[in-house]
């Protein structure tokens, strides 16, 4: 009986309901009191509790409890990210070119590397500074004597390339070398700096441009020289035999018929080139990089 009614006080309605009973057995037991003996009060009153708790177990029979079930729903929020090699990977130049479908996604990850003819390319616009890693009379004899700054002070051009880590990186050295150099001696150079950059940034993938022509009145160096030099640029990439290293054959698209640089495209020396030739040049080297997998390679 104990434990019953402390189960039966555990539930509001249930205690109402005793507490009711409770009061109906003060008044008879003070009736009691007056005519009868206490024994007979006290077995009246656990009577009445029981009862109550019949009375109470009854009504929860016949209304059943009902349960409330809340129902917690878990969104899972998936983002995809293009993985990078740095922070200055991705980077969107001030001047865009080229029409292939995918020249935007080349050109937002091109970083140049080179002479003041690879300057250009950041001069006029084309890559943004922190993808330029190029200097006027940068040759590969002369290589190790420059310095370049990013923001993390001076540093030789394969620590500067390392720095940026581009996935893309064209290459364009060798006005300078080909009145100072030997072709054999140039490529042989060329070589241990693409292999030193491909030990520093695994990833990279190099376009090796070849040596722009002058115009026919320009004195300064033959084009037949820089053919021969091309010619042995061309053999050391095929020699090299790496799917991340190509040779770009730029003389072949800034020449005119006669193999010399289109007037149209100098800068007026007959040496340098001006906008539209490097316009010219991103166009073709977006069209090219199309047969190649190099897309694929850069995550596209």
């Amino acid at each position: 009986m104990k434990y019953k009614i402390i189960g039966l006080l555990k539930s509001p309605v249930s205690g109402m309901l005793i507490f009711l009973s409770a009061i109906l057995c003060f008044s008879l037991t003070a009736s009691f009191g007056q005519n009868g003996e206490k024994g007979t009060s006290d077995g009246f009153a656990v009577a009445a509790v029981s009862a109550a708790a019949d009375i109470i177990n009854d009504e929860l029979t016949t209304c059943p409890v009902t349960t409330v079930t809340t129902t917690t729903t878990t969104v899972t929020t998936t983002v995809t990210s293009t993985t990078t090699t740095s922070p200055y990977e991705v980077l969107q130049p001030d001047r865009y070119a080229g029409t292939s479908a995918n020249s935007e996604f080349y050109q937002d990850r091109l970083a140049v590397a080179g002479d003041s003819l690879a300057l250009g390319f950041s001069y006029y616009g084309f890559v943004p500074k922190m993808h330029s890693i190029a200097g006027d009379s940068v040759s590969m004899w002369n290589l190790d004597y420059f310095t370049f700054d990013h923001g993390n002070g001076e540093l030789g051009m394969v620590d500067s390339i390392a720095e940026v880590s581009p996935r893309l990186l064209y290459i364009s050295v060798g006005m300078n070398d080909v009145n100072l150099n030997y072709p054999e001696t140039y490529v042989k150079r060329y070589r241990e700096v693409i292999e030193e950059i491909i030990e520093r940034v695994p990833g990279i993938n190099i376009v090796v441009a070849g040596i722009t022509p002058v115009c026919s009145y320009c004195k300064v160096v033959k084009n037949s020289i820089i053919r021969e030099y091309n010619s042995a640029l061309e053999n050391m990439v095929k020699d090299m035999d790496m799917p991340q290293v190509v040779y770009f054959d730029t003389y072949s698209v800034v020449c005119d018929k006669e193999q010399n640089l289109r007037e149209d495209y100098t800068s007026g020396d007959g040496m340098h080139i001006y906008i539209p030739c490097y316009n010219d040049i991103l166009t073709a080297l977006f069209d090219f990089l199309d047969t190649t997998d190099f897309r694929k390679r850069l995550g596209g």
